[in-house]
């Protein structure tokens, strides 16, 4: 049996089809979107679908133009991710923006952009330290992690022996440090046991006391260390008089 000689041809494929479907989606606005987020170079138009964000051409420039069909993962993911059809696919768009007002508004984005690159610091430089942070740091290096420790372990026993001198409350009425507190300035309750002394005399209007605890009910003061009975008292400023 004779072989063939001819050479297999391929079958003519069909052209792409065009669908006369379109979305009842509203129809999308080239105005409303930014300059690097559509292309509108003739014979090139394309649009960054706003519901899947994937680069999608236009088609029907001069007629009814619409998104063309896309799925919602690029060609190269199907193997890991199922195809979906995008929703906005054959979604009609709007293009009521010239090329040349398109084109300047993507250059002065792309200057802007680029500007705002040059002024923004791309590597975060540590702040030098001074000479003396460096001795220091190059001392405790120097010194180890076991001095470190001993040396904070002394100072932690200093510390505790200076709080509990600070908590501790010293014997009797008079404190261990600080200005003398006259003795004389008595409570009633300790007035009324303290035997009679002479008699008290007011230094302004001349009244006199037959002992201390009569002075103190009737509200005599001390004023520059001088008594006063209570009348004579009161015409001074609260912060002068120190009762008896």
């Amino acid at each position: 049996m004779a072989t063939p000689t001819a050479e297999p041809t391929a079958r003519k494929r069909p052209r792409k089809t065009r669908t006369k479907t379109v979305s009842h989606l509203e129809p999308l606005v080239a105005s409303k979107f930014k300059a690097d987020r559509i292309d509108l170079t003739p014979g090139k138009e394309h649009v960054l679908c706003p519901a899947c964000e994937t680069w999608t051409p236009i088609t029907g420039v001069l007629g009814t133009p619409l998104l063309v069909p896309h799925h919602t993962t690029p060609y190269h993911d199907h193997t890991t991710t199922p195809r979906r059809r995008c929703s906005n696919t054959n979604r009609r768009i709007v293009l009521n923006t010239k090329v040349e007002a398109w084109q300047e508004q993507l250059t002065e984005r792309t200057e802007v952009s680029a500007s705002v690159a040059t002024r923004r610091a791309k590597k975060v430089l540590p702040k030098p330290a001074s000479p003396q942070t460096e001795r220091v740091l190059r001392w405790r290096e120097e010194r180890g992690p076991v001095t470190r420790r001993v040396e904070w372990a002394g100072v932690l026993y200093r510390v505790r022996q200076a709080d509990q001198r600070r908590a501790a409350v010293p014997q009797g009425a008079r404190p261990a440090e600080g200005s003398e507190v006259p003795l004389d300035h008595l409570v009633p309750c300790q007035a009324a046991e303290q035997p009679e002394q002479v008699q008290l005399t007011c230094e302004r209007c001349g009244v006199t006391e037959s002992s201390l605890t009569s002075a103190v009910a009737a509200g005599w003061c001390l004023i520059t260390r001088r008594s006063h009975c209570g009348g004579c008292a009161a015409r001074f400023p609260a912060w002068t008089r120190l009762p008896y």
